[in-house]
């Protein structure tokens, strides 16, 4: 069971809504003013916000904006509903830090449903990821979200082992994970090397890992992580006992028998002004570098925001 704030100006629809998620196993608790809602958000501590976007006193975008920003209460979960319901306003409420947008009239099943997907997103959160002890994609876009909210300027760096997956079929699954668990251990030292306290890494799943760091540490950190993984390549493939079977495909031009080295990307962009940004579009920006740096090759490609 979930405690669940519904702020809605119109309470025929909170009523409603309270029953569908009552029937559900829910607690609901209700406010009707948005300009309350932060207050309510403190005193009932609830799992998760639904949220009108239109309400008195301040707009639910204002709502999600100010409790991403608040420290204690960033990684709370919202989702927005609204009649406004073309693609541009919903990405805009996603934008804001919701988790969930859902265009109004809407039928309760769905609300519950969607309302128990974001409710599962967020179970062990802050727990590290096993294979990687490293935080995951959720805590990492709210990290994000907070950081614009408070203008906070940052960087973004991308660890990419980009053809994981060949490397992972050629040489088994053990080899696989453990090459994912050197990349998490060299991403979390060389941010210890620099010494910013305001360093997170996170494993994005598949072969993605990201690092939120000081964007005056964001090239040397990328030149930090992409020597490290050069330097120790060799002793990697050995401890997974395929240095034989890569250096046969390196000479072979990728004959059979052979296994292709993993091939690393480290991007990066930064967000000095944070002004009307979002995670969305620093993600966004990052699949643009991703998308040159896949095209010429290993390397380390980084924006002029990171300067």
């Amino acid at each position: 069971m979930a405690k669940v704030l519904c702020v809605d100006w119109d309470e025929r629809v909170s009523a409603r809504v309270a029953e569908s998620l009552s029937d559900a196993g829910h607690q609901c608790v209700l406010e009707t003013r948005g300009d309350r809602a932060c207050d309510a958000v403190l005193r009932h501590s609830p799992d998760v916000v639904v949220m009108e976007v239109m309400l008195p006193g301040i707009c639910g975008f204002e709502v999600c904006r100010r409790i991403r920003a608040d420290r204690t209460l960033y990684t709370l979960p919202v989702v927005l509903v609204s009649s406004m319901d073309s693609d541009e306003e919903v990405r805009h409420g996603l934008a804001q830090g919701a988790d969930d947008y859902i265009p109004k009239p809407f039928e309760p099943g769905l609300l519950v449903s969607r309302l128990q997907a974001v409710l599962a997103g967020v179970n062990g959160l802050r727990e590290p990821e096993p294979m990687t002890g490293l935080a995951g994609h959720r805590l990492t876009k709210y990290e994000i979200h907070h950081r614009i909210c408070v203008r906070k300027p940052f960087a973004l760096a991308c660890l990419e082992l980009a053809n994981l997956v060949q490397f992972g079929r050629a040489a088994g699954e053990t080899a696989r994970m453990k090459t994912l668990r050197h990349a998490a251990d060299l991403m979390r030292k060389c941010g210890v090397a620099l010494g910013d306290p305001d360093f997170l890494c996170a494993h994005m799943g598949a072969g993605h890992f990201v690092a939120l760091l000081a964007p005056e540490n964001a090239n040397r950190y990328c030149g930090l992580i992409f020597k490290a993984w050069q330097d120790g390549q060799e002793a990697l493939y050995k401890s997974l006992g395929v240095a034989h079977a890569i250096r046969q495909f390196e000479m072979g031009g990728g004959l059979p028998g052979g296994i292709p080295p993993v091939q690393t990307l480290v991007y990066c962009t930064g967000n000095r002004s944070v002004i009307g940004s979002s995670a969305q579009e620093c993600f966004e920006i990052l699949g643009d570098i991703r998308s040159h740096a896949r095209n010429t090759g290993a390397g380390i490609y980084c924006d002029r925001r990171t300067r």
